[in-house]
């Protein structure tokens, strides 16, 4: 059925703004305008038949506009709709309708579709077509068009049905229920990707639900997902119960559910079932080697299993915290099993992201990474997430041609791994193969599109491009899904002190300290900034408050460094550098593509030290 939308010059009602209701109900429909396609339901929009990527909001910025197209959309009504529980500035919105007019603009076929009402709001100016789905087939999958190499390993999953796994619902308040909910959803996810003919959300996509309660059908389209399994968790002494559903994104109805209560160390039978249940629900027919993969288990410890998925839960805050309570808890699991192979995994990365977030000596916690995936491999040789692990630490400790290699296995191990194609593109990054990066983390965003860190990973590609403006845009559009991302305020200030925006770089410096206020990160950026921007007295505070916090803990030479630099004292600059390389201090990994370094390069000194870091001028 086809139905065309009439044009009216009055403001939209409250009323017919995308609430949950209307957003399910535009899972059932399609919208046509000029050479374009939107299919809510898979979060896809399509130009003559190609998908073009949009960010998040911006899609949904336009899913309103169609929505109501020839309608008045006032700017308060999109600002509440589009950020209900977030204050943001009014250039935000802004940002999203510039954004889509250069994404329906490169059409080139003649076509203007967002009209701005002065001091008003937006309408969408274009004839636009809606196309009802019930009861018909939804938008054919179509093939990806390959970008290059890394698009590769993906197109055989090109027709991979898609699917999240939420974290199960604690029936009871408290950390037990909460990291068992998590954890459960994190063992599903790991055995579920291991089908090739499914494409699973990770659990960085999923974990922002936990605790939460949300409606199943926004998050798959949220999460551009076909189908969604949600459910509920309860401990209780030696037993456990959980309930779980499949639901069909499109149409909200239950695909299967099932009950289970059983004793906790029957656990792994309980996963088991669903996995199956599950695989079986979206896949044709199982093979006898996809049922394998399925009931893989890499314990039978039930108390090792528990201290590993609450070492998960921790690792997955990513704050220096808690992934020391992750490295306890993963120790402990291996100490009561000492094959657990996954145990092993989880240390490794717990490790190396300490010394990422300068809380662990560098030349102490690679090798501690190295050395537990290292054994991981050895017990389990097929473990790609053991595989990326490893490769990651190489690739920290600048053993450049291992971790790539180790990066090929793990992509042919797990091509259903984000943060394999995620590290494999920090690897290409830091060796001066730019644009290959940029195509290896849309890999990793195509499996993990809403991931916080792959996006901002994004920015960091398009700063050390000199692509500066750009790489500001995507840290705006960062923090558009979160406010209050770290690493993101500290790129964007980062983009501005090149583009010579002193007071915004010195602002995004301050916002990212005030999040995090012992971030050492934070500190030596702000001393950059002030040193660049020619204030020096403020400089040298900072520089030489991190010179005495030196000595009593790590502080980064290559961040003491770039202060250095930015203050024209160069034989300074240097012996800091040779300090970083004889460390292998994790600033130092981006040196040969660093733009704050250029001033150095006309010095002799300069080659040197990127040799010693084992890579070519």
């Amino acid at each position: 059925m086809h139905q065309a939308l009439s044009k009216s010059h009055q403001p939209i009602p409250k009323c017919l703004l995308l609430t949950k209701r209307i957003m399910t109900d535009l899972s059932k429909s399609l919208y046509e305008f000029g050479p374009f396609r939107m299919d809510p339901s898979e979060r896809l929009l399509l130009r003559h038949g190609r998908p073009i990527p949009l960010a998040p909001k911006v899609f949904d910025t336009l899913l309103v506009l169609l929505r109501n197209a020839g309608r008045l959309v006032t700017k308060d009504d999109l600002m509440s709709l589009l950020w209900p529980d977030t204050f943001v500035q009014e250039s935000t919105l802004a940002r999203n309708i510039s954004d889509l007019r250069k994404t329906l603009g490169d059409a080139g076929d003649g076509y203007s579709f967002i009209e701005t009402v002065p001091k008003a709001g937006y309408r969408f100016a274009g004839q636009v077509t809606r196309v009802s789905t019930q009861g018909a087939t939804l938008v054919p999958r179509l093939q990806p068009q390959s970008r290059g190499v890394a698009h590769e390993d993906l197109d055989e999953n090109a027709g991979a049905r898609s699917i999240a796994v939420l974290p199960l619902k604690a029936l009871t308040t408290g950390d037990v229920d909460d990291y068992l909910g998590l954890g459960v959803a994190d063992a599903l996810i790991t055995r579920l990707s291991k089908i090739r003919r499914l494409r699973v959300r990770p659990t960085s996509a999923i974990i922002r639900y936990s605790g939460l309660k949300p409606d199943p059908v926004a998050t798959g389209l949220e999460l551009g997902v076909e189908s969604v399994l949600e459910g509920s968790i309860q401990r209780a002494e030696n037993r456990i119960r959980v309930t779980v559903q499949l639901v069909n994104t499109a149409n909200g109805a239950s695909l299967w559910a099932d009950k289970f209560d059983e004793s906790f160390t029957d656990i792994f039978g309980v996963e088991d079932s669903i996995s199956e249940r599950v695989a079986s629900s979206l896949v044709f027919e199982l093979s006898a080697d996809e049922r394998r993969l399925l009931r893989t288990r890499y314990t039978d410890n039930a108390a090792a299993y528990e201290l590993y998925l609450r070492g998960r839960y921790y690792w997955n805050k990513r704050t220096t915290e808690w992934l020391k309570k992750g490295v306890r808890c993963f120790t402990e699991a291996i100490e009561m099993d000492p094959g657990y192979a996954s145990a092993y995994a989880g240390l490794s990365d717990s490790y190396t992201l300490l010394v990422i977030h300068e809380a662990l000596n560098p030349s102490e916690g690679f090798q501690k990474a190295k050395t537990a995936a290292e054994t991981a491999l050895k017990i389990d040789g097929s473990l790609g997430e053991a595989q990326a692990s490893l490769a990651h630490a190489l690739l920290h400790n600048w053993e450049w041609d291992s971790a790539k290699n180790g990066f090929d296995r793990a992509v042919e191990l797990n091509p259903n791994y984000p943060s394999a194609h995620h590290w494999y593109s920090e690897y290409l990054m830091a060796t001066g193969r730019l644009d290959e990066a940029l195509i290896r983390i849309e890999s990793a965003l195509k499996l993990d599109p809403l991931s916080l860190i792959m996006n901002a990973h994004r920015a960091d590609i398009l700063f050390f491009s000199r692509r500066y403006e750009d790489s500001a845009a995507q840290c705006e559009r960062v923090l558009e899904m979160d406010p209050s991302f770290f690493l993101a305020h500290l790129s964007l200030a980062r983009a501005h002190g090149l583009l010579g925006n002193y007071e915004r770089a010195v602002a995004g410096s301050e916002r990212a300290r005030a999040l995090v206020p012992d971030s050492l990160e934070g500190a030596w950026m702000l001393g950059q900034v002030w040193a660049a921007s020619g204030k020096r007295d403020r400089a040298l505070a900072i520089l030489n408050n991190l010179i005495a916090q030196s000595e009593q803990t790590y502080v980064s030479p290559c961040g003491i460094a770039m202060i250095y630099a930015a203050l024209g004292e160069q034989d300074e600059a240097f012996k800091r550098l040779e300090q970083a390389c004889e460390l292998h201090d994790g600033e130092a990994f981006n040196l040969k593509i660093e733009p704050r370094f250029e001033i150095l390069h006309s010095d002799p000194r300069w080659p040197a030290i990127i040799k010693r870091m084992g890579l070519e001028p």
